[in-house]
Parts: structure tokens; sequence; C-alpha cells
């Protein structure tokens, strides 16, 4: 082997979603790195926020991520120098920021912000510009149709190269691997010339790089030492200064905050002691609400006897008069008469049956039931006003005591409080203090941090432009052809074909037609086993980076595979429309030992770990490697598991409204630590 290439062009170190609540992050390392679990638990997600913060024009959010998500923050190493993208993953054509640093440091520096795309433009210039610029790779125009004289001239953009560093779930043991537009597939083989240093008039184009990258670093030179001397006339510590002033406060801080912390629990604890009047107090104010409440029922039941008295006085009137009017009426003796009509003889009494009773003896009964309940009335009455007065007075008395007990709980709690109260208000006043001195450090801590970051870049333009110069000198004496790389990678593909133990691995080269795999003389997109495709896709990818970890090129050896078993024993039934599963058995891909010979191939490249990085997201891992596999496994995600998490987004089901209240509880994850002090979000309390 040649010799490996020592800076990594593109290294992920964290992968960052903020969240509303929290944030959700994962780590990676050099070399392998795993990411498997249940199905739906954002594994994909993972690759697809990490291709987004590269410049994707969108990214696939899933319910979790859209409930819970704000931004994410790629922390990544470009060419050795460490930078924090930041971007929105609800607007994705708003500006990229990118800083200096980790991303914990943010704050500490000022963000550059590029377009995301070619169709926008920013001050800064352009997201695929900086990414190529930053990993050292020419920017190259080429024609939209090489065929042609005259044709549009395009960007050959970092998306085109990013191509062939993510398989995607969809992508892998694809067909149309690359798709089918006959425009983007050009570019993707111009992109391939570029990352080989294969293109035509690329020395030129290096030579032309290295003279773009002298002046950058002569008018960076040149304006950094322009800032230092006005620094220096204006009396501006140095960094190093600065740095210690800025801790030294911060620490200030901390101590002030552990003090107010510390007299917070003194208040609490001595506060307990009057717990119990405490008690007395919320019982004596609910039995005054109880009473309040029977008085008011007894009003209403005064108003229903009132009422119903005043009735019974009309009933008790109308029959009194009634009965006045029955004995003004005269007596009739009792006689015979003779009906006019039929000559009939019959007594005046027997006409009585015919006609209602009127006689007064039994309304005067009706009376005296009516003169007796509105006796009752009147004595239920005298009782229900006796009540209300005793519920009256019960009311004042308790009222009375309640004010009492108050007064006493007030100048027990002063008593109590009033010791720590002027300290903690001058801790306050003090805090306050430092947060403004914190602020004016900070402005100048960055414009520090700023120009120790451009003599960084200046250094670092030195580097590239040696690279540049030494690449250069390996072109110009010995330039690369074509045919001979893709040679070296047909035939590392064979070998991991033979390694999986793929039938009959024989025939194997690389298109000089679309730069894909050829099998058994078979252009790829004609092998109709859709296991055969995987293997050899994911081997052609592997063999992509493992050709950049010999040689000095473009291509970063970095690489990303989702589901790396895709049509490798069970299959999806939306994946059985694209494989002939009889030639899927035929060839042996349901066979568990092909699934388990990829992970061991992948397992071996780790020797190498500090040349590449491969992340690799699957639904599972071999039982029989999970042993060797774990110092490479980042996440593992599953709901029945216990110790592991249930997926990217952990905490979906917990009440993300629930909020402390307790005036004297600081947590040290808050913004507004200290009550009494308006603290500005803009200065980092570390």
């Amino acid at each position: 082997m040649a010799l490996r290439i020592k800076t990594l062009k593109l290294k992920i170190n964290f992968l960052i979603l903020v969240g509303s609540s929290k944030d959700y992050i994962v780590p990676f390392d050099t070399g392998l790195n795993i990411i498997y679990g249940d199905s739906d638990t954002g594994k994909s997600s993972i690759l697809n926020l990490i291709n987004y913060c590269l410049g994707a024009s969108s990214v696939d959010l899933y319910d979790e991520i859209e409930l819970k998500g704000k931004y994410c923050l790629l922390d990544v190493n470009l060419n050795g120098i460490r930078y924090t993208i930041k971007r929105n993953i609800f607007a994705p054509k708003d500006e990229i920021e990118v800083y200096h640093g980790n991303y914990k440091e943010i704050e500490n520096s000022f963000p550059k912000y590029y377009s995301p795309n070619y169709s926008q433009t920013s001050d800064d210039g352009y997201f695929s510009e900086f990414l190529m610029e930053a990993m050292n790779i020419p920017l190259i125009k080429i024609k939209e149709a090489p065929s042609k004289e005259i044709t549009k001239m395009v960007n050959l953009s970092f998306r085109d190269i990013f191509k062939y560093n993510y398989l995607d779930q969809d992508k892998i043991g694809s067909k149309k691997i690359f798709g089918e537009n006959p425009i983007i597939l050009t570019k993707l083989k111009e992109a391939f010339k570029l990352m080989y240093n294969v293109l035509d008039g690329q020395i030129t184009e290096m030579e032309g790089r290295i003279s773009v990258l002298n002046s950058d670093k002569n008018i960076l030179t040149t304006k950094n030492n322009s800032v230092s001397s006005f620094l220096k006339e204006t009396q501006v510590e140095s960094l190093a200064e600065l740095t210690i002033k800025k801790e030294t406060l911060e620490n200030d801080f901390e101590a002030i905050k552990d003090s107010i912390n510390e007299i917070d629990k003194k208040i609490i604890n001595g506060s307990e002691e009057l717990n119990e009047l405490r008690f007395v107090v919320n019982e004596l104010e609910n039995s005054i609400r109880e009473s309040i409440q029977e008085l008011g029922s007894l009003d209403i039941e005064i108003k229903q006897n009132i009422a119903l008295r005043n009735e019974y006085k009309n009933d008790i009137q109308k029959i009194e008069a009634t009965i006045e009017a029955i004995g003004k009426f005269p007596k009739i003796d009792d006689k015979q008469l003779e009906c006019p009509l039929c000559d009939t003889v019959t007594n005046v009494s027997k006409l009585k049956d015919y006609f209602n009773n009127s006689d007064s003896k039994s309304i005067k009964g009706e009376l005296n039931t009516l003169r007796r309940r509105m006796r009752e009335l009147i004595s239920l009455h005298q009782t229900l006003k006796e009540n209300q007065s005793q519920l009256d007075i019960i009311i004042k008395n308790k009222t009375a005591e309640l004010d009492e007990l108050k007064l006493i709980l007030d100048k027990q709690s002063i008593n109590i409080i009033a010791p720590y109260l002027n300290h903690r208000d001058a801790l306050s006043y003090r805090a306050g203090t430092l947060q403004s001195d914190l602020k004016n450090i900070q402005h100048f801590y960055k414009i520090r941090l700023q120009q120790s970051i451009n003599d960084s870049e200046i250094v670092e333009l030195g580097r590239k432009i040696q690279d540049l110069r030494d690449t250069l000198n390996i072109l110009k004496e010995n330039a690369p052809s074509i045919n001979s790389i893709l040679a070296e990678i047909g035939e590392k593909v064979k070998e991991i074909m033979v390694f999986v133990g793929v039938k009959n691995a024989t025939n194997i080269s690389i298109s000089s037609r679309n730069y894909l795999p050829i099998i058994r003389n078979r252009d790829y997109e004609t092998i109709t086993s859709g296991g055969v495709r995987t293997v050899s896709s994911v081997a052609y990818f592997l063999s992509l980076m493992i050709y950049a970890t010999e040689n000095p090129v473009n291509y970063p050896s970095f690489l990303m595979i989702d589901t790396l078993t895709k049509y490798l024993g069970k299959v999806k039934d939306k994946d059985l429309e694209t494989t002939n599963r009889e030639e899927d058995i035929k060839e042996g891909m349901t066979d568990f030992e092909k699934y388990e010979n990829l992970y061991k191939y992948v397992l071996s490249l780790n020797k190498f770990k500090d040349s590449f990085q491969l992340i690799i997201v699957d639904n599972d891992i071999p039982e029989t490697l999970s042993e060797d596999m774990q110092g490479y496994i980042r996440k593992h995600f599953s709901t029945n598991i216990p110790g592991t998490e249930i997926g990217f987004i952990d905490d979906i089901l917990t009440d993300t409204n629930s909020k402390q209240s307790d005036l004297f509880n600081f947590n040290d994850d808050d913004d507004d630590i200290l009550k009494d002090v308006d603290f500005d979000e803009d200065i980092p309390l570390l």
C-alpha cells in the first residue's frame, strides 16, 4: 500500500440537534462508527441531518424532530481545522452560519454567513465553495454539455462530490444508483475526474489555485497586521490576558451563584419551622371559606321560605273570603217542586247532589291545614335567621383569628429572612456588575480570538499551498491516467466481493463509460439480483474511500452508508419489486455469512482508522460480532432493551412544559440564574 493520508479532509466530530427542551447529541470518531436499532427510531435522520449541514437542499423531518427540534449544529474538522456549521432545519434557504472552533465555543467567535446554493448570494460567498476551499479542493467550472463547443459553464460543487460520499438506503443496491438525469450524470463523471486529479487542465487549474491562495495569504497577512497595530495602539490586552480575566470573572460569578444558593437554602430551611403555623392558617382559611358557602346556602333557604309563606298567606286569604261568602247565602227550606216540562215532582234537597259541595265545614279544614303549615314556616324562618346570625359571628371571629395568625406569620418570616436579605442583595448587585464586566470583556475577547483565527488561517493557507505544490509535483512527474485509477479501484471492488463470498467474483472492473462497477462483464445497472447489486455498490463506495486513504486525491476519505445489508437476508416488501428474488437465492444472498462478512471487512479497515471516517446505519449487527463491534457503536436505539435510548429524540413522552417554580431554586442549565439580575444572554455563563 502507498503512504496513508495523515490529515482527513472531512471528519465529523458531533452532530447536535438543538431542541426546545434539550440538545440531542451524537458523537463520532475516526474510523468506523455504527448506529443501529429498531425501525422508525431516527437512525436515518442522523445521516440526513449531517447531509443537510453539509449543504443538501432539504432534510426529511419526522414528526418528533418537527416537534422538538429548532436547528442543527455540525462540529467538523475540515483539513484538520475545526469548524461548527449551524443551519435552521425549517428554513433551508436561510444563510448557513460557520463558526471557528467546537460547538461549545461558538458564542466566542464571529460567524461567517454563506449562501446555501448558487441561486442566492451572500456577503461571505457560497457554502459549497467554503467547503471546497477549506478542504483544498480546486474550484472548477465545466461545460454543461462537454461534447458541444458552445454550452453553458457550470460549477462543480461540493454536492457533486458528496454523492460519492453518501450511500443512502434508496441508492444502495439500486439499479440507477445516481439517478437518470443526463446533466447530473455528466457532472458526476467530471466530479469523479476532479476527485482523482485526472480532469483535463487540472494541472493548470492547480497552478492558478496556488496563485489565488498566495494572494489570499498576503491580503490576510496585511489585514491582520493592521488589526494588530490598531489593537496595540488602543492598548487592548492580549488574548491570553483577556482569557485570564474572562475566566476569573466567570469563576467569581460561579462563586456568587453558589453563595446565593446557600443563602436560599438557609432561608428555605428556616422557613420550614413555620410550616405548622402555615398549616393552621391554611385550615382556618378553608374553614372560613366553607362557612361563607354555608351562609350563602342559608340566604337561599330564607328567600325560599319567605316566598312560600307569601303563597300560603294568599291562599289563606282566599279561603277566608270564600267562607265569608258562604255564610251570607240564604237558607232554603226543603220542599217539593213540580217540573214545568215533565210534571215530575222532586225535592229541593235532591238538587244538591248535582252541584259542588260548598259546605263551609270542609273548607275550614283546608284553612286549618294552611295555617298550621304557615306556623311551621314561621318557626323554620326563625331557626334559619338564628343560624345565619351564628354563622356571621363565627365568620367574624375566625377572620379576626386569621388576621392575627397572618400577622404572626409575617413577623416570624421577616425575622427568619431579614438577616439574609442584605447579604443576598449585595451578592445580587455584585453579580450584575460582573455581568456587565463580562459583556465588555467578551467583545474584546471575540476580536482578539478572531485575530488569532486569522493567524491560524495564514498558517493554514501556507500549508494548503505547500500541499498543492507537492501534489502538483507528483502530477507533473507521474500524472495518473483515468484507466489506471479505474483499474486499481476495480481490483479493490473484486477483493471486497471475494472476501464477502460472492459466487463467481470474476471479470470485475470499473466502466469507463459511467465509472460504475462491471460484474462478470455485466454493467452494474443490468444486474438482476438486488443482493449482488448491494454488495457491489457497497464494495464500490468503500473502494473509492480506500483509494483516497492511499493517494493524494481530492476525494474526502469519508463515507456514510445507510442500511448496509439491504437485499441480504430478509427483504422489505417495497424492495422486492426491484430485485429478482430467485436470483438472490441462487447467488446465496439469503446466506447470513455474506451479511456477516461485510461487517468483518469494515472491521478489518479499522487498523487504518486515522485515515478515514466511515458511518454505518443499520437495523441490526451480526450477533457473532457484537463483542468486537462494541467500541464502534455510537448509538443503539430500542424500545425493548433496558439501557438503550428509545430513539434519536428520546424524551418525546416527557412533559416539556413542566417547570420548577420555587423562588429560591437555581438550575445550572437556566440562562436566568439570578432572580434579581438582568442577565444578557450574549454572555456565556461558563
